[in-house]
């Protein structure tokens, strides 16, 4: 308790300056003055032995225990005998005079206990006033957390437990009833803190602790009881608190106190105010009008918490006033219409074209609250309200700032698109400054995160603290991220109590060093306030900053739900609440800031305007024009011309290999120590690695994975592309293979040796770079990331959707089983993004896999779960399915006319086609007073469809009409030729070094219009495995990724293959079988085959499972017309690649046999249907992989 309270004081006073005045005479030649402060750290080092206590209740601080008296009075002697004292002054020494020993010893006494009983009220507000302050709009408080329920009155009107001597001081002072617990007597301020004086108007010396109250920061060190509390409360126990206690950083927190404790800190000006007023009536109007004409529609309304729309407004010009460029926001959907609207200022006509839902069904994406909008604002902001304005008053407002304001589209998963947000920030600060990784160019401030999030989630769901874990990660920050909660005080109908184990939401987010702000969301002027500091603290610290705004939902979940029926009581409390817009309107009308009028006219004006551009609806309709351009980008696959059907085969066919002498200067300088690095003391393994790669480089051995990765990755930064992989211990490899950076055993230093070559090249090297080092931006990062898989992936998920193809971004799971702990991730944005949002990544995810006895959760990358995720139909070749056909009628509907001969029915234009396809149906233009200063284009519009029409003049040549004959053949040759264009990502399982080099070639390589996720399922065995190393030919220019490779075909060839791997294999009609396999079981396959002198069985592997390659598998099957057909795997059959490989083999088989009435079905080999992935036990798992491979061959 109170020697507790004592230790902190005196160590508050040995670092304060008057440890600096004390500290003056140490190397003095007086001895007394010597002694006497050696004596007074000695003292004070005895207070810091003294037992610690967490108990910080400010009625029993002023209970000193007796034990310490003693020695609080040595202190004071020696304090006041100090030559340097600051106490021995003043009013004392007058009063007693410097004889009296004893009374100034005692008057010294006093004064140091008063000190400490003040400083220990300071430190009680400070960090538990927010326990206390006034937040809830309805009138309540924190309440207890453990027990009760929303009937228990009692419950509902307590305050925590932490809270109580706060909450009772501040009710007694009010009420003027304090009184001694003991005797019932009446006492003052100060007698109730136990001060010794009880004159009110006495002025305690309080030291530097309180100097923050003084607002020219002079520093005042004496305060009168009554004048501290009352700024305190004001400060941290309003509707206004503060949380920053925890915070480590001394720095941080005196800059808080700075901005917070002096009077006026946080005065609003009249014409702050109006602006308030103005933009919390539009987004109280934007309501109401919306709640009238779409009463049955879900909508997500703010109300409740209107008051965060001013907030925002506020916090987006702070921001561009402080040079940021642009702000990337994530939220759910409450409220989120009202953003778009007040924030983005997306005309009101769209968003009531989206409420109305006119689309036919042929119209996919998303739900109207999950859409995002990326637009150009001018700062300051105007709003509906400025309609009244002349154009005179306007032009004089105008500003030249603008930012950009960017809102990403997210699921109805709460918080998943959390580390979206922040990969999307750090692509953007990449893009401003590439050559330092984004780093430099002041980037991080330029470019701010900025999560709404709701209060149940963000205590409830994990994510928060993942995605926070980033926040000071050098491969991750962004310089922080802005969190906004909008704190409704319930999930869906759970009460706090019940929801979390905390008074706030906002607890979870103190482990990570961050300010909290909590506001009542009643007060516009606190939100706007909070979130200026915000965005001030953020900018200057780098760090997470948190604003917790304590409000309400008026209409339930939903404008359909009826929360009466769960919470009555808390209902008739908001029933009876006027809303945000009256109150804040009332108490600017009692000030005189405004007139009733005004409220009146700024209404009428912003509901007029809303009307005006609700009726302008039917142009943001999507029609059949936008339909066509859609579907069409879809098929896009070269932006600007080129068209389809030969892009796609350039895809797939077009050499990703690099010319030789590249080669080896990229194997030269992965193989060798820099000629800098002398002393640089290699680890036997890692010399004994670059003696392989030197005799790689020289044709004495193969390229085995690593390298082959490592070769990739180097002719990317060559060319100028950054490379970022991302994962659990990625710089090394889970399974010691990469290395992609090198230690000194001796000092520790790293070494990345792919920008070590890079940085090396001068005008004279003989190998072809996109540009010198000094003006690439190009850099390998291999960034080991935290334990975190769902942060991380969705974070580079992010980076990958706004890098764009400036930079190749690969995540590794540590093991493939791993990534289920970010499913949400792959389900929701990486498999779907495109689909649903149009929202573009070329991410490579690498998911280790492989049956090696490590039991289930090491063995399995859940390939099964992926390709349930694919968007084709197994049952019929790509144009050909029931889903295509249905497509090529409304696509022929869609843009056909009427022919000039009447004969031929309808026919597709093409000259009108050409103008459908050119026309960019986002320029709209709109009456809304933001329009001019807004740039909008939504996330799932995209039009890039010159392609697609190049193809058609292509076919077609110059024919002016075709019919739908014509028109049907077309398109189907289209679909078939554009299967990697329609799909929703690629699946792939190389077998080779080559073939995972030629993949990571191939995505990086893919225009930028037509970006796919890339999984790709890694070995962990073959890392090692001697066979598994290829040959040198196999990464020249002319090489390329093969889907499917059978026995003999190019890339079938390994290194170290020779007579004892291989044997000679009948002739096509003499082979009995054909297995079917893919990854790491083809080398046990081969193994046996040879073992065995088997020569009548075929291997084929399937490199890409999806799309799934009909046309060079067909090639392959029919050279073998009288061979059975099995597939092979090693994970059980309910698993694996099976179930989606045996109906599209089926197909191709069906496609194959030209209508006959004879069809090869195929057979499955592998482990039996189970319910974990694979077996514990060594000796059984040796015992099944030994079953599959005979089973296969009989």
């Amino acid at each position: 308790m109170g020697q507790n309270t004592v230790r902190r004081c005196l160590f508050t006073m040995r670092n304060s300056a008057h440890r600096r005045a004390y500290a003056t005479n140490r190397d003095s030649k007086d001895s007394n003055s010597t002694s006497s402060t050696k004596k007074i750290y000695s003292l004070i080092d005895k207070y810091a032995a003294l037992p610690s206590s967490n108990v910080e209740n400010i009625v029993d601080i002023t209970k000193m225990k007796r034990k310490l008296q003693n020695l609080d009075a040595i202190i004071a002697a020696h304090v006041v005998t100090h030559p340097n004292s600051q106490l021995s002054h003043g009013n004392q020494t007058e009063e007693f005079g410097n004889n009296d020993r004893l009374h100034q010893l005692t008057v010294n006494e006093r004064e140091i206990t008063d000190a400490f009983k003040i400083r220990n009220l300071a430190r009680a507000f400070r960090n538990r006033g927010h326990l206390v302050a006034k937040l809830d709009p309805l009138g309540r408080n924190l309440g207890q957390v453990t027990r009760g329920s929303e009937t228990d009155a009692k419950t509902r009107t307590s305050v925590p437990t932490d809270g109580v001597d706060l909450a009772k001081l501040m009710k007694d002072f009010d009420k003027n009833r304090l009184r001694d617990d003991t005797t019932g007597r009446k006492l003052n301020l100060n007698e109730y803190l136990g001060l010794s004086d009880r004159n009110e108007d006495r002025e305690f010396y309080v030291g530097d602790d309180l100097a923050t109250f003084d607002k020219a920061h002079n520093g005042k060190l004496r305060w009168k009881a009554k004048d501290i509390l009352g700024r305190l409360r004001s400060t941290y126990s309003g509707t206004f608190a503060v949380e920053y206690t925890h915070l480590t950083s001394a720095t941080k927190k005196t800059w808080l106190r700075k901005r917070l404790e002096p009077e006026h800190a946080m005065q609003t000006t009249k014409d702050q105010k109006i602006k308030i007023m103005k933009r919390l009536t539009v987004a109280d109007a934007f309501e109401e009008y919306l709640a009238e004409a779409f009463p049955s529609a879900k909508r997500f309304g703010l109300e409740g918490a209107e008051g965060v729309v001013p907030g925002l407004v506020s916090l987006v010009e702070r921001a561009s006033e402080q040079k940021c460029e642009s702000i990337v926001l994530g939220m759910a959907h409450r409220g989120r219409l009202n953003v778009l609207s007040n924030i983005f200022q997306k005309p009101f006509g769209a968003i009531v074209s989206e409420l109305k839902d006119d689309k036919e069904s042929f119209m996919v994406g998303d739900v109207r609250y999950h859409l995002g909008l990326k637009s150009k604002v001018q700062v300051p902001m105007r709003d509906l309200t400025d309609i009244e304005d002349s154009k005179d008053e306007m032009k004089s407002k105008k500003s030249s700032r603008s930012i950009e304001l960017e809102i990403l589209p997210n699921p109805s998963h709460l918080e998943m698109v959390n580390a979206v947000v922040t990969g999307v920030a750090r692509g953007k600060q990449f893009k401003i400054s590439p050559h330092t990784n984004g780093h430099g160019d002041n980037a991080r401030n330029k470019v701010i995160p900025l999560i709404i999030h709701g209060d149940a989630s963000f205590s409830g769901l994990g994510q928060n603290p993942e995605v926070m874990t980033l926040q000071t990660l050098f491969d991750y920050t962004t310089g922080g991220t802005i969190h906004v909660i909008i704190n409704n005080q319930i999930g869906f109908t759970t009460l706090p109590r019940r929801a979390r184990s905390s008074p706030h939401p906002s607890d979870v987010s103190k482990g990570f060093n961050t300010p909290i702000f909590h506001v009542n969301a009643d007060d516009p002027e606190a939100i706007k306030n909070a979130m200026d500091i915000a965005i001030d603290y953020r900018q200057k610290f780098n760090t997470d900053v948190v604003v917790d705004v304590v409000c309400y939902r008026r209409f339930g979940h939903n404008e359909l739900d009826d929360p009466s029926v769960t919470l009555p009581v808390t209902q008739k409390l908001i029933e009876k609440r006027p809303r945000v817009s009256e109150i804040y309107a009332n108490k600017l009308i009692e000030e005189g800031v405004i007139d009733e009028t005004d409220v009146l006219r700024w209404k009428r004006t912003v509901l007029n305007e809303l009307k005006k551009q609700s009726e302008e609806e039917k142009s943001f309709a999507k029609n059949t024009s936008n339909w066509v351009q859609n579907v069409f980008r879809d098929y896009s696959a070269v932006g600007g011309g080129g068209g389809v059907l030969g892009a796609e085969a350039k895809n797939i066919t077009t050499g990703t290999g690099i010319p030789r002498q590249m080669m080896q200067f990229i194997l030269d300088h992965l193989s060798k120590v820099s000629a800098n690095d002398e002393n640089f003391a290699l680890h036997p393994r890692i010399e004994k690695l670059l003696q392989y790669r030197r005799r790689a480089m020289e044709g004495k051995t193969g390229i085995d994975w690593a390298l082959a990765e490592h070769v990739a990755f180097a002719s990317f930064v060559l060319a100028g592309k950054h490379v970022r992989l991302s994962g659990q211990d990625c710089e090394r490899g889970t399974f010691n293979q990469r290395h992609s950076v090198i230690f000194c055993c001796e000092t520790g230093r790293g070494v990345n040796k792919i920008n070590e070559m890079v940085t090396s090249i001068d005008d004279h090297s003989n190998v072809h770079t996109s540009s010198s080092r000094e003006s690439s931006a190009a850099w390998f990062i291999a960034a080991n990331s935290p334990l975190s898989e769902h942060a991380v992936l969705g974070f580079e998920y992010g980076f990958s959707v706004e890098s764009e193809n400036e930079a190749v971004t690969i995540w590794e799971a540590q093991f493939g089983d791993f990534a289920n702990n970010a499913q949400v991730i792959i389900d929701q944005f990486l498999l779907t993004g495109e689909e649903r949002w149009g929202q573009q990544s070329n991410l490579i995810v690498l998911l280790p896999h492989g049956y090696e006895g490590q039991g289930p959760d090491h063995s399995t990358a859940r390939i099964e779960r992926f390709l349930q995720m694919t968007n084709d139909d197994g049952d019929s070749l790509p144009g050909s399915s029931s889903f295509d056909r249905a497509l090529m009628d409304k696509i022929f509907k869609a843009v056909s006319t009427d022919a000039n001969d009447s004969r031929n029915g309808k026919v597709v234009n093409l000259e009108v086609l050409r103008e459908t396809f050119s026309k960019n149906d986002d320029e709209k233009t709109s009456s809304s007073p933001s329009a001019e200063d807004t740039e909008t284009s939504e996330n799932d519009e995209r039009s890039q469809s010159v392609g697609l029409f190049s193809d058609i003049q292509a076919y077609f040549g110059d024919r002016k009409e075709v019919t739908r004959r014509e028109w049907d053949r077309f398109a189907k040759r289209l679909a078939r030729a554009s299967a990697t264009s329609r799909a929703n990502f690629l699946l792939l399982q190389p077998t080779t070094p080559a073939q995972y080099f030629h993949a990571l070639r191939r995505q990086s390589l893919m225009n930028n219009s037509n970006r796919k996720p890339l999984v790709i399922i890694t070995p962990k065995y073959l890392l090692h495995h001697r066979r598994c190393q290829s040959l040198l030919e196999d990464f020249d220019e002319r090489s390329s990724f093969r889907r499917v490779i059978c026995d003999g075909d190019a890339g079938d060839q390994l290194f170290n293959d020779d007579d004892n791997t291989s044997i000679a294999q009948k002739q096509g009609d003499e082979i009995r079988k054909v297995l079917l396999c893919s990854g790491k079981i083809w080398y046990d396959l081969s193994r046996h085959r040879t073992a065995n002198k088997i020569d009548d069985v075929i291997l084929v592997r399937l490199e890409q499972i999806f799309p799934f390659p009909y046309d060079a598998l067909a090639r392959r099957l029919t050279r073998f017309p009288n061979a059975k057909l099995c597939w092979v795997q090693e994970e059980p059959k309910n698993m694996g690649a099976w179930s989606y490989i045996k109906d599209r083999v089926k197909t191709t088989e069906r496609a194959s046999s030209s209508g006959a009435e004879w069809m090869r079905d195929i057979s499955y080999v592998g482990r039996s249907p189970a319910a974990s992935p694979a077996t514990g036990s060594q000796s059984v798992h040796l015992k099944e992989a030994e079953e599959i491979v005979r089973e296969a061959f009989k």
